[in-house]
């Protein structure tokens, strides 16, 4: 797991979400720690606005919070740890030894799928007696 980024009650909501798109960027995964009500409330903004960084991307974040015990100055204390992950399957940058999603000549390889209909969610609700379940 990548390091824990920390977030405190006066942590910065967009510079936390920079350091939190990078490390999802080049690892593919990333951990938020906060301790107390006002430290998680930065690191759910942080997580929001760093969806919209990646958004452009085609990458959508999700986060799976817990609990977790840490020793702070010889004292125990629970803190809110939250994974942040993506919500498909997503190639870090440090994986494929790419910094962009650039080719040479300035074009996005669109690979086998040119179209972009491979991860496209669609309505089956007739087929289904008016349930809507999404295929993706």
């Amino acid at each position: 797991m990548a390091e824990i980024l920390k977030v405190s009650s006066t942590s910065d909501p967009s510079a936390t979400a920079g350091a939190l798109a990078n490390t999802i960027r080049e690892e593919g995964v990333a951990e938020l720690q906060a301790i107390g009500p006002k430290a998680v409330n930065q690191a759910v903004k942080a997580i929001t606005i760093a969806r919209g960084y990646m958004a452009p991307s085609g990458v959508d974040l999700i986060f799976l919070p817990s609990f977790v015990d840490v020793e702070i100055d010889h004292e125990n204390k629970t803190a809110m740890r939250l994974e942040v992950k993506t919500r498909l399957p997503f190639k870090p940058d440090k994986a494929t030894g790419n910094k962009d999603t650039e080719k040479e000549g300035g074009h996005e390889d669109k690979g086998a799928d040119p179209e972009g209909t491979e991860n496209r969610q669609e309505s089956n609700e007739e087929e289904n007696g008016g349930e809507d379940i999404l295929d993706i």
